[in-house]
């Protein structure tokens, strides 16, 4: 196991000076760390050993000055996706170096989409830094203060935005839901929670963004089935905006359809919205409806369009049954007549 983490530490320092001998391979399985590398060598990588090679004596001395070089300019979100690197590197004193740096950047940045930008690479970062046993305390401390300010900083950013702003921030939205899933943190989650409630609660706060937020208290089970049907009433009442109601659903149904074909009573509501549009509307909100319906896969747009088209077929069974018959009915009018007490 030495000797293959000695072969990785080399490989990523070579990578970090730019000498892209060895290409890492996604690779499947158990376990924390994983890594599979495929090489090549082109000799023009003999002219880049010896330009980097100025840079000091050994791989690591070259390195850890090259990349304290490169670092002096770096905005935010490429300081932490260089850390996520050097970590993998294994090299402590540049670690110590950027970790310090993303301190200052992150204290005098006031944008909360900056802040969202860089939080995926860092917790990448942390995670593997205590596999590396590289001491990750400062960078913990970073990454609980970045969360802190970006639960406190979110509800704002999510109101009286534009469409394109808000897919922006939604894709963002995912990216930080997933990262503090992966921190497993009590109090984190909590502070998620109560984000994510008060963006839901904000008139203010964009339809797609309320939708989403929505969902995702429904997803970790924060949220009863009771006060989610009151909330999806609220949000599709034909009070609203058709259009609004069809970004609060695209937010919704952001991800997967299966919450569709397992909850009749959703369905039945989105279905019945659907029905009631007239074809103005209709034509209104298709493009949404249709964005929403292709983020989800092959198999869930099967079964959705099977469970559709079987609405329709039981409609039309009641309208059939429901059909007058003279003969059944007069077949009843004297049993009516014993009840009613008439000759």
């Amino acid at each position: 196991e030495e000797r293959d983490l000695a072969k990785s530490v080399f490989l990523h320092r070579l990578t970090l000076l730019g000498i892209n001998w060895g290409t890492k391979k996604f690779v499947s399985g158990k376990g924390t760390f994983k890594e599979a590398w495929v090489l090549h060598w082109n000799p023009s990588f003999s002219i880049d050993i010896i330009d980097k090679g100025s840079w000091g004596n050994t791989v690591e001395e070259a390195c850890e000055k090259y990349i304290k070089h490169l670092s002096s300019n770096k905005s935010l979100q490429e300081i932490g996706e260089l850390l996520e690197m050097v970590l993998f590197a294994d090299l402590a004193q540049t670690s110590q170096v950027l970790l310090e740096q993303l301190n200052k950047l992150a204290a005098a940045s006031s944008d909360v989409i900056q802040l969202l930008e860089v939080l995926p690479s860092l917790i990448t970062s942390l995670r593997y830094g205590n596999v590396r046993k590289t001491d990750a305390q400062m960078l913990e401390n970073i990454v609980n203060g970045f969360i802190t300010r970006i639960c406190i900083n979110l509800p704002y950013a999510c109101q009286s935005i534009d469409e394109e702003a808000g897919l922006k921030l939604l894709e963002l939205f995912v990216k930080f839901d997933d990262a503090i899933l992966t921190l497993q943190q009590e109090e984190q989650l909590l502070n998620w929670r109560n984000t994510l409630i008060h963006i839901v609660e904000n008139k203010n706060t964009a339809a797609l963004l309320a939708g989403y937020s929505t969902r995702l208290i429904y997803n970790h089970k924060f949220l009863s089935e009771a006060v989610l049907l009151n909330i999806f009433s609220l949000s599709v009442s034909p009070s609203n905006e058709y259009a609004t109601t069809a970004a609060w659903l695209e937010g919704f149904l952001r991800g997967s359809g299966t919450i569709l074909l397992l909850d009749p009573i959703l369905w039945e509501m989105i279905h019945a919205w659907v029905s009631a549009l007239d074809n103005d509307q209709f034509v209104t909100v298709l493009p949404l409806l249709r964005r929403s319906f292709s983020q989800f896969s092959n198999p869930e747009r099967k079964k959705l369009g099977k469970k559709a088209k079987r609405n329709e077929n039981s409609n039309s069974i009641v309208v059939q049954q429901t059909a007058f018959n003279h003969e059944e009915g007069l077949k009843a009018i004297p049993i009516v007549k014993l009840l009613l007490g008439i000759n």
